[in-house]
């Protein structure tokens, strides 16, 4: 018989979904019984409550009928971490070994924000739980710094490969969330700065109408294209036909979206920030821009766009980065180490 691994976490479009619905596709518990709890999705405060109350009946029902191996919980911060502390808890009652995977980009700040209390209920789950697990060394180094226990860092990945076909010069790809955080408020004023013919793809939601009317007041309209969240297909046909992919994010742990772009050869635009200055070296495997910077966007957005010299070499260089760390054939034993081990 199998052993059975409970994944739980959100399953609002996103880095995370991804992650987890790679893993089910890539064959991470084929030789496991996996069973995914969804415990958020960011629709409505009512709705996500609904979702956290049914997670900890769905969890008392499962380790009440199965004798479950690991839980493993994927956690941001903010209120994805007061829902691990009580699924870690739930999962101690019954001896269920426990994993908390860290994906969250502004866990930093949250942790340095909180109350004494909140900062000891955060160090007792990264303590007590059998394994905690990060995106990156420099995450690795943060949460060992802060907690003083070993911890594992593994990387995220995506299998893609880019289309062949001609890239459309001068198509600008944004593919996140439409908040402040990842910097579509800076792309929408540098693009007024840029100096050659131009189109933006926007892929993703949020502040929609807020950002609609940024797009309106900066007379952009007929150079912005709003795609929406976009399936996988969509998403691999954009990287494949735009000439650049560009996040300047304020913060972030290690974005699927810039691996992907590594994996489909697109230049990269980023800044330095969570894990991706480990990622992105500006000038050998993509460009890096200050967080914030409207003039830096606009510069390093018109010097891709001249299509330089370095620049097929740059997104060689990505594209190897990409293959040598980011794969599944890389990354699930890795994985597959640490279920075991947890055994």
């Amino acid at each position: 018989m199998k052993e059975h691994i409970v994944t739980i976490g959100t399953g609002a479009n996103g880095g995370i979904d991804s992650v987890v619905k790679g893993y089910e596709s890539d064959g991470l518990f084929d030789s496991y019984s996996h069973i995914r709890v969804v415990s958020h999705l960011g629709k409505s405060k009512f709705h996500d409550l609904w979702l956290f109350v049914n997670a900890i009946l769905s969890l008392f029902k499962v380790f009440l009928r199965v004798r479950v191996k690991i839980l493993h919980c994927h956690m941001s911060y903010k209120g994805s971490f007061w829902r691990k502390l009580t699924f870690v808890l739930i999962a101690k009652l019954f001896n269920v070994r426990t994993l908390v995977h860290l994906h969250g980009s502004e866990f930093k700040q949250y942790y340095s924000s909180r109350s004494s209390l909140t900062k000891n209920s955060i160090l007792w789950l990264i303590r007590n739980v059998d394994e905690f697990v990060v995106l990156s060394d420099s995450w690795k180094l943060y949460i060992e710094g802060i907690s003083g226990r070993n911890v594992t860092s593994i990387n995220n990945y995506v299998n893609i490969n880019s289309v062949a076909t001609t890239r459309l010069e001068g198509h600008i790809l944004f593919l996140a969330a439409f908040i402040t955080r990842k910097g579509i408020y800076d792309l929408l004023n540098a693009c007024t700065l840029l100096n050659r013919d131009f189109h933006l793809h926007l892929c993703g939601a949020g502040e929609d109408e807020k950002v609609r009317q940024l797009v309106g007041k900066l007379n952009l309209t007929e150079s912005v294209t709003f795609h929406g969240w976009v399936d996988a297909n969509t998403k691999k046909d954009l990287l494949s036909k735009c000439s650049v992919m560009i996040l300047p994010s304020y913060n972030e742990g290690l974005p699927m979206t810039l691996i992907e772009s590594l994996g489909c050869k697109i230049p990269v635009i980023s800044t330095p920030v969570g894990a991706i200055s480990e990622v992105i070296v500006d000038g050998e495997t993509g460009y890096l821009v200050e967080p914030g910077s409207i003039d830096q966007i606009a510069d390093k957005l018109n010097y891709v766009l001249s299509s330089p010299p370095e620049l097929n070499a740059i997104v060689d260089n990505g594209h190897q980065k990409y293959v040598e760390n980011f794969t599944s054939e890389v990354i699930l034993p890795k994985w597959q180490s640490i279920y075991e081990k947890m055994s």
